[in-house]
């Protein structure tokens, strides 16, 4: 088995060498490890680094691999974070054991070899308490979420990602309502949708077991979406987190979105088409605004320009609509190109509207204007229109 040492913030790790060799997804034998996955393992660095602020914290990397995500954050993070490494393959938990001592961590590392969901409902009987718990499984997570939210610590932490993306954008529906249970239809916001369905099917899981779910956190790339999800414990916290859920209503026709209500009919309001009702949704805020402040304190510490770039757009999404505009996709549709981002923001923000650029998607526009608002604008401020 070959390995080489590959550098990730400051943290060394051995990984096996097929996985840099950029041909292909990574291969899952001897060991997974996936290098365009760094975007997610920094932004865990900041999360878990504003929530251990001065206190200690306990986390388990449930499906570890070689235990890069784990490994960083234990190196990372903060000294009061101690970290249990856990995997079912034999070649990654060697692997990840051996870059605890690269880094030397073996005092806040602990590394085992168990089936993910017999560690979490045995965690109690053996002892074991998880302030924060990860799961980063190679597709779904449907079947780790219920042990998950069972097994951390009341106020802890979930952390969900799900590669599964055709199925939680709409793309797959079929799929879709097999795993989630959830009604998912083709958007131009598919990253929204995404993280949003992913949310609703845990608060909807962590609710039958009595206890709430709310989102403090979320990135979505091309392909993953992963969230990361305060967990209540009493059926208080369930019933508040089951009141933020309902159904987005998107028009295939004009490609008008809002939020649904049964009352408002299966009508499109503005063309007359039928409506497409996607969810149920978490339709609340997908950031804590306290703790993306504090992740973006961090990043700019550390001099991540590109990730405080997105954690400065996410700050400005907070108490804005569930949904936003794909402006190429939009302007793809109206037979129009592409107006400048900056010009429609200025347009809208002139107008009395609120509107940002979306940390979801680099053209992504998310504003309260009405969709027709939107519509005129982008026409209005687009430089040329595309040949019938």
């Amino acid at each position: 088995m070959a390995l080489v040492e590959h550098v990730e913030g400051s943290t060394r790790l051995l990984v096996p060498a097929a996985s840099l060799s950029g041909r292909g997804s990574p291969p899952m034998k001897p060991a997974f490890f996936n290098p365009l996955a760094r975007a997610t393992r920094d932004f865990a660095v900041l999360l878990y680094g504003s929530r251990a602020s001065g206190s200690s914290l306990r986390l388990l990397d449930a499906l570890s691999g070689v235990g890069a995500r784990g490994i960083r954050v234990a190196n990372e993070s903060g000294a009061g974070i101690s970290v249990h490494l856990n995997d079912a393959n034999p070649t990654a938990v060697d692997i990840a054991g051996r870059n605890c001592e690269l880094n030397g961590l073996g005092d806040r590392c602990t590394v085992g070899r168990e089936e993910a969901n017999v560690l979490m409902y045995s965690a109690s009987r053996m002892g074991l308490k998880f302030d924060s718990i990860d799961i980063d499984p190679f597709g779904s997570p449907v079947p780790f979420v219920e042990a998950a939210v069972s097994t951390v610590r009341p106020g802890g932490i979930v952390a969900l990602t799900a590669t599964d993306l055709s199925a939680l954008t709409g793309r797959a529906q079929a799929s879709g309502r097999r795993k989630y249970f959830l009604a998912l239809w083709r958007t131009d916001f598919p990253q929204d949708v995404a993280a949003r369905a992913l949310t609703a099917y845990a608060a909807i899981r962590a609710a039958s077991r009595e206890r709430g779910a709310k989102p403090v956190f979320a990135h979505v790339d091309t392909q993953y979406v992963r969230v990361y999800l305060e967990v209540g414990g009493s059926a208080r916290a369930a019933d508040d987190s089951l009141d933020h859920l309902g159904y987005l209503a998107y028009c295939p026709r004009c490609l008008y979105r809002g939020v649904h209500r049964p009352e408002d009919g299966s009508s499109c309001p503005l063309c007359g088409g039928e409506l497409r009702m996607i969810g149920p949704l978490w339709l609340g805020d997908l950031f804590d605004a306290a703790l993306v402040r504090d992740m973006l304190r961090i990043s700019d510490g550390l001099g991540w320009h590109q990730r405080s770039k997105v954690l400065g757009r996410m700050l400005q999404e907070v108490g804005m609509p569930p949904y936003y505009y794909s402006m190429d996709r939009v302007a793809d549709f109206l037979g129009i190109c592409v107006p400048r981002m900056e010009s429609m923001l200025d347009s809208l923000i002139s107008k009395g509207y609120r509107a940002v650029r979306s940390g979801m998607h680099e053209l992504g526009l998310r504003t309260d204007a009405p969709h027709a608002v939107v519509m005129e604008e982008m026409r209005r401020l687009s430089s040329c229109r595309c040949a019938a």
